[in-house]
């Protein structure tokens, strides 16, 4: 099933936001967790959330930074709320892996596999996933490379490959993203290193200058296009996914694209 979704902060409107958006086709919503990570996710906004046919994800805060290597015991800590979270919402939540620093990507690698076993042994990831998110800025971790090696090597079924094709297409300066080759190129990317099928994308249009993507904008400027990724899913065979939009008219741009899923592009 596709699922198109939105993204927005948590916040104490939850209730009445789910039933907005359910009643406007929306699929989805990925709630972006920016002060933190409750200790308890509620259960009448998980019911809420059923009831209205709505799968909630989240996003972690972005203090998360596993390019320092000096910080493990605070990142092991944040990470772990974020496991927390994926198994109480049975869902996905997402994060990023920080900044390189004055590191070389060897030593963050590691960092990082350390940084996960480590939670991992303390919480074994069941019924929730993570998704470790591609970047937009050149000196943010997490290009496709970094992240199908990291999920690899992981090995846990439940550690994912998030694909955000505006931060890829910001980071390429446009080159991924252009056309539907492009797409098919990550696509396959991911498929044929170890075999994952990607299933839970970002996506929408964004401004970049020299590589480092400066902000969203809607999905309807084509920058990346969204009908084209769609297609290039689809002939990857990969018929089961959510795509989270995100823009300043996220709702505005679902109700565009699925006008725009049965038409040539």
């Amino acid at each position: 099933m596709i699922k198109l979704g939105v993204a927005r902060k948590y916040a104490k409107d939850l209730e009445r936001y789910i039933a907005k958006i359910a009643g406007e086709g929306v699929d989805a919503f990925e709630i972006g967790f920016a002060y933190g990570v409750p200790e308890i996710f509620p259960e009448e906004y998980l019911k809420c959330a059923e009831d209205h046919q709505v799968t909630l994800s989240g996003h972690l805060p972005f203090w998360i930074n596993l390019g320092n290597l000096e910080n493990r015991e605070k990142n092991v800590n944040y990470l772990s709320g974020g496991f927390r979270l994926a198994e109480q919402m049975k869902s996905t939540v997402v994060f990023h892996l920080g900044f390189y620093g004055k590191n070389d990507y060897e030593s963050i690698h590691q960092n990082i596999l350390k940084s996960f076993d480590a939670v991992l042994q303390k919480m074994p990831l069941e019924n929730g996933r993570i998704g470790i998110e591609t970047t937009g800025k050149q000196k943010a971790i997490g290009t496709v490379e970094e992240i199908v090696r990291i999920v690899n090597d992981l090995t846990h079924p439940n550690v994912i490959p998030v694909v955000d094709w505006s931060h890829l297409y910001a980071r390429s300066n446009g080159m991924v993203g252009k056309d539907l080759e492009s797409f098919l190129f990550v696509i396959r990317q991911i498929q044929n290193n170890g075999g994952a099928k990607p299933d839970y994308f970002h996506g929408g249009s964004v401004l970049f200058q020299n590589g480092n993507e400066q902000k969203h904008i809607s999905a309807r400027n084509l920058a990346p296009s969204m009908p084209l990724l769609q297609k290039a899913l689809e002939k990857t065979n990969i018929s089961d996914y959510t795509l989270i939009i995100e823009s300043p008219d996220s709702i505005n741009d679902i109700k565009w694209l699925r006008g725009e899923q049965h038409v040539p592009v």
